[in-house]
């Protein structure tokens, strides 16, 4: 009798799902597909030349140690770089003992679910959130509830109101998860104004809040915004930050800085799971900075992603109906876009993959599922004329969907969320 493993699964095993994104891509590896599903950098963004010679750099003067284990906090000297990074970059006062290596944000944000999350317990994000914090959220068994957004971002007084009703039910959210600049997947910055006033209530209600933040140096218009943590005077902001978009994801390098006591629960949840992050990509990572390649690379990346930005939103200008609705982000990778009210955008995608096009649908971004007229779509990756002519595809595709439905009276919607 072969055993039946299935009996043997923890609770937490019975929640897990596959994420519909990850579901998506395997789908997508035919050449003549364009796709504008997934978030990923363009591979034109790596400095795989100058990454070469810094490679064979650490092979040859750390190999020893490169090649080794090393501390679970992480490489010191990366650490230390950071930190200062921190400070003349983003306004984050930190020190070496505040930064915690991490193999890639997805662990950062494994290893705050572990240590903060009992089962039950609930989560605030935004609505709609990044799918990936959702579904780490919930393998610890997350009551994950979402807070309404306008075109600005989470709403303070929404925010507000879930604190209040949850406070009346005895519930007390053990965190806010944001991503408050150029948020996955919408493309939102949250202005200072509302930064602030989401502190203030976070204050006010002893609230936890994480702050993710893969996409803040890629800015292409627009005034900077100082992240959240830079306005936490009470030690209540926990800033994750990563190599992956800015670098390269495939040295898995990330960080984040917590309070201390949280650190060391951090520390120790971190040695439960890997022991310590990829030495090797720690050491290419900081010889990056050391060397003065990371912050014109991000300059260099800025100047691609602007240009493929600026020619989706041309496209989309010229191609869509003028019954959908998009924003304009001022930087990351994303177009958040919203199709009339009686359009499903799931049943639009298997249309589009037929003329090889792909997009994400927006639905799984929403704790509770709602969006099923919203996609997500990403300008980053596709070439230059890719772009256009998968816009052109998807447009006419929706036109085609939009005729079947004569009598739908949601052309004038224009909540985009």
């Amino acid at each position: 009798m072969h055993l039946d493993t299935r009996r043997l699964f923890s609770a937490a095993a019975h929640q897990l799902r596959a994420s519909e994104i990850r579901e998506l891509l395997k789908l997508l590896n035919r050449p003549q597909m364009i796709s504008f599903a997934g978030g990923l950098p363009n591979p034109a963004a790596f400095p795989a030349e100058e990454l070469g010679d810094l490679v064979k750099k650490v092979v040859k003067e750390h190999g020893a140690e490169a090649l080794q284990y090393g501390p679970t906090e992480g490489y010191v000297r990366l650490r230390n770089a950071i930190a200062r990074g921190m400070g003349e970059h983003l306004s984050i006062a930190a020190g070496v003992d505040d930064v915690l290596i991490t193999t890639g944000s997805q662990q950062a944000l494994s290893l705050l679910s572990t240590v903060l999350v009992d089962p039950g317990d609930v989560v605030l994000t935004a609505s709609p959130t990044y799918l990936g914090a959702m579904l780490t959220f919930n393998s610890t068994l997350a009551r994950v509830e979402g807070v309404h957004t306008d075109e600005h971002g989470i709403e303070p007084d929404a925010l507000e109101a879930k604190l209040q009703e949850l406070e009346k039910g005895g519930k007390k959210p053990k965190f806010l998860y944001l991503v408050p600049t150029f948020d996955n997947p919408t493309g939102i910055t949250i202005p200072l104004v509302r930064r602030r006033r989401i502190y203030e209530i976070a204050s006010r209600f002893d609230l936890l809040i994480i702050e993710d933040d893969p996409y803040g140096l890629l800015r292409y218009e627009g005034v900077a915004v100082p992240p959240i943590k830079a306005l936490d005077t009470e030690d209540r902001v926990v800033y994750v930050g990563s190599f992956s978009k800015i670098l390269a994801p495939g040295f898995r390098v990330a960080w984040m800085t917590a309070p201390p006591a949280l650190m060391s629960k951090l520390v120790l949840a971190k040695q439960a799971q890997d022991l310590c992050t990829n030495t090797f990509g720690q050491f290419a990572v900081f010889e990056a900075m050391r060397e003065n390649l990371l912050f014109p690379h991000i300059e260099k990346i800025k100047q691609l992603y602007h240009r493929k930005r600026d020619l989706m939103l041309e496209a989309v200008s010229r191609e869509f109906p003028k019954e959908l609705r998009w924003n304009r982000p001022e930087g990351g990778l994303f177009l958040w876009v919203q199709l009339p009210e009686k359009m499903n955008a799931l049943d639009l995608l298997n249309k589009a993959i037929e003329r090889n096009v792909a997009f994400v649908i927006g639905r799984p971004f929403f704790p509770d599922n709602r969006g099923h007229n919203t996609l997500r779509m990403n300008f980053s990756y596709a070439g230059d004329s890719d772009i256009s002519l998968g816009v052109q595809r998807l447009a006419e595709v929706i036109r085609s969907e939009m005729s079947r439905d004569p009598d739908d009276d949601s052309h004038d919607h224009v909540d985009v969320f």
